[in-house]
């Protein structure tokens, strides 16, 4: 069964801009290079956040690359979801839960989260 390949394309081009090899980044990322291939032909979905992070740090990702990444493992799965990196963070911040229930209680639309990144982003960035 065929699945959305966009992980596996994104690893296979960071992967040959690097000029590594599959199986040597297999064995730098410690999973076997027929899995690694199976990921990157869309024959298998993303593997799990460790091998994630290895990943990320043996390609040199940077940050936003690197939130790419688990965007395209959650979009890979066959199942509902999310950012695994986004999962840690929402599971560590209790106000977050909170937040997006009153968020979805109120029918917060595209324009008010739009507001709360640009409000994030004054503050921050």
């Amino acid at each position: 069964m065929k699945i959305n390949n966009d992980i596996g394309i994104f690893i296979q081009q960071k992967r040959i801009e690097k000029q590594i090899s599959l199986r040597s980044f297999s064995r730098q990322i410690e999973i076997s290079a027929e899995y690694l291939s199976k990921i990157e032909n869309g024959l298998r979905p993303a593997p799990n956040v460790k091998v994630l992070e290895k990943i990320s740090t043996q390609l040199l990702l940077s940050p936003q690359e690197t939130e790419i990444l688990y965007d395209l493992a959650a979009e890979s799965k066959s199942y509902l979801s999310l950012a695994s990196d986004l999962l840690v963070y929402i599971t560590e911040n209790k106000s977050i839960h909170k937040a997006l229930r009153l968020a979805k209680r109120c029918g917060a639309n595209e324009d008010d989260w739009q507001f709360f990144v640009e409000f994030l982003t004054n503050k921050y960035l």
